[in-house]
């Protein structure tokens, strides 16, 4: 066996979701521990009696209809909404090679017709949004002086992951449920078929090692904002009252 392939993905993914899965816990322990602010913070003082169900409900409206951006530019807010929603179906997507639909009875074409034209316009979508993101962060020269290496490189990952990730499904269309599914089945019961990657051709080894990749950076960047929501004070305490002028003010 190649040993490239050994440790790219025999060893690789082991060491990627133990990452991830420390990474992320380390950061949730640290904000939640935090004494000061750390996230979203509600300053509703309407009636002063958010119910948890009422802030979670606000904190789930901002996360999926990302409303908050329309305070932004617009760029910000198609090119968000393009790709969060695009991310969110293809991932929900990619979860069927863990739990194969076909477990639960639906018939082998249904689910790749449904992984092709629904799985393909999530990516093209995702695509799209991450281009128009790329653009708004090239020509905006206030966002430019205000990015970072992070907000490149995590930027430019995810365009070559979605990006090969599309080429795959609308090009190449592997039968990913006999190849790649039984892989990461395998790697999650301990014992990785690597005989299956040989047969994999390059495109879906680059799209698996860029996956790998990105799930080892999350929790070392800006990508962990989808774990921030869990530790915002909105959701985990009562909204702050205002008191005298400030009050009389908001309420006139």
């Amino acid at each position: 066996m190649d040993p490239v392939t050994i440790i790219l993905y025999g060893v690789f993914p082991y060491i990627s979701l133990l990452l991830f899965a420390g990474g992320v816990l380390y950061r949730l322990g640290s904000w939640l521990s935090a004494s000061g602010l750390t996230g979203l913070y509600s300053v509703a003082v309407k009636g002063y009696t958010w119910s948890f169900g009422s802030r979670l409900g606000e904190v789930l409206k901002r996360v999926f209809l990302l409303y908050t951006l329309t305070m932004s530019d617009k760029m910000l807010l198609v090119g968000s909404f393009l790709f969060h929603w695009g991310i969110w179906i293809a991932l929900l997507g990619h979860a069927s090679m863990i739990i194969p639909p076909e477990q639960f009875g639906m018939p082998k074409e249904a689910h790749k017709a449904i992984a092709l034209y629904a799985g393909g316009t999530a990516g093209v979508m995702s695509l799209i949004g991450l281009v128009i993101l790329l653009i708004r962060r090239i020509v905006r020269s206030d966002v430019r002086r205000l990015s970072f290496l992070d907000d490149w490189f995590a930027l430019i990952l995810l365009l070559l992951l979605v990006a090969v990730g599309n080429y795959q499904t609308l090009v190449l269309r592997p039968d990913y449920m006999e190849t790649v599914a039984p892989w990461v089945q395998s790697v999650l019961a301990g014992s990785p078929r690597l005989e299956l990657v040989e047969h994999w051709d390059f495109a879906t080894k680059l799209h698996v090692f860029l996956a790998l990749l990105f799930i080892a950076y999350v929790p070392f960047g800006k990508l962990i904002h989808p774990f921030s929501f869990l530790a915002m004070p909105t959701l985990w305490k009562s909204p702050t009252k205002l008191y005298g002028y400030i009050l009389a003010k908001i309420r006139g």
